[in-house]
């Protein structure tokens, strides 16, 4: 009998072989960051592994399978950096100011925060 961090891995990756083909990743625009961070947050919820985004201490295979699916959906021009983050949650924290600019950021996340507030 396995034990149960063993029935949980092996849920996860039906749950990610299931879903990962079926789900629509969306591809970044340098206008679509909002939309596009949604739905690729949404996703990776629904397949387990967002917690490699939110945090730094996460299995390694869990969190290269988040920065695997953050990639589908990202222009060819970004992967390579993106590739040799250290971890999932370097690679999502990269990838805003990259499309919004270090300005656009701080309003995004102030009109984030101001609607969770709401």
């Amino acid at each position: 009998m396995g034990s149960n961090g063993d029935k949980d891995k092996e849920l996860m990756e039906q749950a990610w072989n299931q879903a990962s083909g079926n789900l629509v990743w969306p591809m970044l625009t340098r206008s679509n960051y909002q939309e596009w961070s949604g739905h690729v947050q949404c996703n990776l919820e629904a397949m387990y592994p967002w917690d490699a985004v939110e945090s730094d201490k996460v299995e390694h295979r869990r969190d290269r399978l988040a920065l695997d699916a953050m990639i589908r959906g990202l222009p060819p021009e970004m992967h390579s950096m993106l590739l040799y983050k250290k971890s999932a949650k370097e690679a999502w924290e990269a990838i805003k100011p990259m499309r919004l600019g270090a300005d656009r950021v701080k309003v995004v996340n102030a009109q984030k925060l101001l609607a969770e507030f709401e």
